[in-house]
């Protein structure tokens, strides 16, 4: 007798993809040398802002409370940035980045709007600031 019957057809199992979502991407880990080599560059120029910080220039009106808010916002982004770096996450380094940029803004509208005068401060300012922010794209990279 003939058998009828189909034979089981066996589907080929399948890998699941991997997960691309931005969640899963911004926790990734960062390798500890990216990680604390930044959070150490962002503590030497803040130490070194704070010491060279001159006077600033008195402030009236719409200019006070735009450096106000920018002030809040750095900080914030600094103090995320700093917790996802001691933690070796990978928002660390975006956050790290947004406050490069911030910072990077202050450093080019301070003697722009007579906050302070340009000089070593503001120069060395925007150095350090546009060297993290580059720290931290190339760490981005790398990881």
């Amino acid at each position: 007798m003939l058998d009828t019957r189909e034979a089981p057809t066996q589907t080929p199992k399948t890998e699941p993809a991997p997960r691309s979502d931005a969640r899963s991407w911004l926790q990734d880990p960062v390798p500890s040398p990216w990680a604390y080599g930044l959070l150490a560059g962002w503590w030497g120029l803040f130490l070194l802002a704070q010491a060279l910080q001159p006077e600033a220039a008195a402030e009236h009106g719409m200019l006070a409370w735009i450096g106000a808010v920018l002030s809040v916002v750095f900080f914030g982004a600094l103090l995320v940035a700093a917790t996802g770096l001691l933690l070796r996450q990978r928002w660390g380094l975006v956050a790290s980045l947004g406050a490069a940029a911030l910072l990077v803004a202050d450093s080019i509208a301070c003697p722009l709007t007579g906050h302070h005068e340009f000089g070593a401060f503001v120069l060395i300012q925007a150095v350090g600031s546009v060297a993290l922010a580059g720290v931290s794209i190339r760490a981005l990279r790398r990881s």
